[in-house]
């Protein structure tokens, strides 16, 4: 069983949740960018669909905990690993 949080602990927990967010959003954010203005030539389609199928599961598991962070962070990697791993494979 989770124990209560204090308020202050909850804030504190969630700014700390955000900012991993932003971070994982990011940098996949980055890969998908670079991927589209260098024509993909140097990503490996397999990595990228392990990331999306993992994304899908998270996004799934994060769902189901009803975290609004979790849920923001898989959608930004779900997209941005579908949309890079598109990209490797039209090139």
């Amino acid at each position: 069983m989770v124990p209560k949080r204090r308020a202050a602990d909850k804030r504190w927990v969630e700014v700390v949740g955000w900012i991993g967010c932003l971070t994982l959003a990011g940098s996949l954010t980055y890969t998908f960018i670079k991927a589209l203005s260098d024509g993909g030539q140097e990503i490996d389609p397999l990595f990228f669909a392990l990331q999306t199928v993992a994304s899908f599961f998270f996004l799934l598991y994060s769902l189901r905990l009803k975290n609004r962070i979790f849920v923001a962070a898989n959608c930004v990697a779900l997209l941005n690993a579908v949309g890079t791993m598109v990209v490797a494979l039209l090139h």
